[in-house]
């Protein structure tokens, strides 16, 4: 279920109910997929979208929030596969083979779709900023830090720091700044770095790879530095 501009969308199978909370009469229902197996495993909306992940499927697809229209797929398999190749790692190979998305996020704050995988690999790929429907806008970014297994979830948090101001402090008395940032979480199996092509990764691999990490990605506010 996901609230949406005061209605509520429902998913059960490949189909969407679009329910008003104040009648609890359905407003609009709609097909997501033109195989009636398929089963929406995730939604989130960004602006006048909304964004789905079919279970078991690398794709994902763009449907108009108030209309139900669909309006764009983008399959992740290809980006994924070219991020393994050359691998000496015969699990990453694996892992490339039958990409699906497992974790979605949209990010108004970083102007793009962040989209886990189940090689553990995360695609961050910019839309189209709000009021208009947030279509792909650009080349995608993979994270070259991973984990072992599939991404679990991804979370938008924020962040404050104290940064040194070296021109303002003295001998007696040091002056700090609060920043606020904004920051990415992915919680997964493990944690590894896919620009090691070498066998020397696979063995730290499989030692974490019965334990759960988070990794953080950083992203400035307009007030800060980029």
């Amino acid at each position: 279920m996901l609230p949406i501009g005061g209605q509520m969308w429902c998913s059960c199978g490949c189909q969407i109910f679009v329910i008003s909370p104040a009648t609890a009469t359905v407003e609009h229902l709609f097909s997501t997929h033109n195989n009636t197996s398929a089963q929406v495993y995730k939604m989130v909306n960004s602006g006048s979208g909304v964004w789905l992940a079919i279970r078991n499927s690398p794709v994902i697809r763009l449907f108009h929030a108030k209309t139900g229209e669909h309006l764009e797929d983008y399959d992740i398999s290809t980006l994924v596969h070219h991020l393994f190749t050359g691998s000496q790692n015969s699990s990453r190979r694996r892992r490339s083979e039958n990409v699906r998305v497992t974790a979605l996020l949209a990010s108004p704050s970083t102007g793009a779709l962040w989209i886990g995988t189940s090689s553990g690999v995360v695609v961050v790929v910019p839309v189209v900023k709000p009021p208009t429907a947030p279509k792909i806008n650009g080349p995608p970014f993979l994270s070259y830090m991973g984990h072992y297994d599939g991404v679990r979830f991804l979370v938008q948090a924020q962040s404050r720091i104290q940064k040194y101001i070296a021109e303002e402090s003295t001998e007696e008395e040091s002056v700090f700044e609060e920043i606020t940032s904004q920051v990415i979480i992915s919680c997964g199996k493990g944690m590894e770095d896919f620009r090691d092509l070498t066998s020397g990764s696979v063995d730290k691999s499989y030692m974490l790879q019965n334990s759960s990490y988070l990794i953080i990605w950083h992203y400035p506010t307009s007030e800060e530095d980029s």
